[in-house]
C-alpha cells in the first residue's frame, strides 16, 4: 500500500516538472502582438492595403443665401413745359406758361385702392377760352387733349381768372380737371372730375405773375373730399391782357411774396419792444426818486 502511494506522487512530480519545459500557445507575449499588429495597419503587407480604421470628417455644403435685390422705385419724369394763349378778335387776354402734373387716388370696382400720376402734354392740346367785355370780372382758358389718339372723350384743365376792380388787382380763383375714362382702366367708362376753388397767386393788372418753384394744389371732389393734387412748376401767367402781343407784362414773382405771418410776428417784436422800454423807463425813474428822498 505504502509503495503504491509513493508511486502516485512521483509520477504527478515527472508531470509537474514537463509542463514548465513545455511552451504552449497561451504563453505567447500579447505586447508583442499588440505592437506588430500596430506595425502593421502602418505599412501594406504583400501588395495589400490596409485602411486605418480612423474615420475622416466629410465636410458639409453649406448654402449661401443671396440677398434679395431691393426694387428702387422708378422716378416720375419732370412734365415739360407748354405755352397756350387765348385770342379773341385779334386780342390777346390771356397768356399762360407752366409745366403740369396730376396726381390722384380712386375706388376701383373691386373696391381697391388705385391712383394715377399724369402729365399735361404739351403738343397736340386744344385751346378755347372767353376773354368777355373789359367790364367783366371774369377770364378762362380751357386746354384739352386726347389721352390715345382712339380716345372718344377729352381731357379738360380750366383755370379762372377773376378780376378785383376796388384793389386793381387779380388772380387764379379757381380751376377744374377732368379726365377721360380711358385713364382709369379699373373703371368702367367713368370720367373723373376735380376742382381747386381758392384764390391763388395773386398779381396787379396789365403785370404777369411768375413762379418757378413747384406749387401743389389739393384736388376736391363734389364732396370736398381731397383726392388728389396738382403740381405746378414753371408758372408764368397773364389775364386781362390787352393787345395783340404775346409776351408777358412785368413779372411779379413768387419768391418776393411775403407770408401773412411775417408782418403779424415783426408786429408782436415792435410790440414787446416798446412794453420793455416802457418798464426800463419807470424802474428808473423809481429809483431816481428813491435816491432823491434819501439825499433829503
Amino acid at each position: 500500500m505504502f509503495q503504491t502511494a509513493l508511486f502516485l506522487l512521483c509520477s504527478v512530480a515527472v508531470l509537474h516538472s514537463g509542463a514548465e519545459t513545455v511552451p504552449t500557445s497561451s504563453s505567447i507575449d500579447t505586447n508583442s502582438l499588440v505592437a506588430s499588429s500596430t506595425e502593421n495597419t502602418n505599412q501594406p503587407t504583400n501588395g495589400t492595403t490596409i485602411f486605418s480604421s480612423s474615420v475622416t470628417p466629410i465636410p458639409t455644403e453649406t448654402t449661401s443665401v443671396m440677398p434679395t435685390p431691393t426694387t428702387t422705385p422708378t422716378p416720375v419724369p419732370t412734365p415739360e413745359i407748354g405755352k397756350w394763349i387765348v385770342n379773341e378778335t385779334n386780342e390777346t387776354c390771356i397768356i399762360v406758361k407752366m409745366a403740369v402734373q396730376f396726381n390722384v387716388t380712386y375706388i376701383t370696382t373691386d373696391h381697391k385702392s388705385d391712383f394715377l400720376v399724369l402729365d399735361l402734354p404739351v403738343n397736340e392740346t386744344q385751346v378755347k377760352g372767353v376773354c368777355g367785355a373789359s367790364k367783366d370780372i371774369e377770364q378762362n382758358i380751357t386746354i384739352s387733349w386726347l389721352t390715345t389718339p382712339n380716345s372718344t372723350t377729352q381731357n379738360n384743365l380750366t383755370l379762372h381768372f377773376r378780376k378785383n376792380i376796388t384793389k386793381n388787382q387779380y388772380s387764379l380763383h379757381d380751376l377744374q380737371v377732368d379726365l377721360a375714362p380711358e385713364n382709369f382702366p379699373h373703371l368702367t367708362n367713368s370720367s373723373m372730375s376735380f376742382e381747386h376753388r381758392s384764390n391763388q397767386f395773386t398779381t396787379g393788372l396789365s403785370n404777369s405773375y411768375r413762379c418757378l418753384k413747384i406749387q401743389t394744389l389739393n384736388l376736391t371732389k363734389e364732396d370736398n373730399k381731397t383726392v388728389g393734387e396738382i403740381k405746378v412748376s414753371n408758372l408764368q401767367f397773364q389775364a386781362f391782357h390787352s393787345g395783340s402781343a404775346t409776351s408777358f407784362g412785368f413779372a411779379e414773382d413768387c419768391a418776393f411774396d411775403t407770408p401773412d405771418i411775417v408782418p403779424i410776428a415783426v408786429g408782436c417784436a415792435l410790440a414787446l419792444l416798446v412794453v420793455i422800454v416802457l418798464i426800463a423807463y419807470l424802474v428808473g425813474r423809481r429809483r431816481s426818486q428813491a435816491r432823491g428822498y434819501l439825499s433829503m
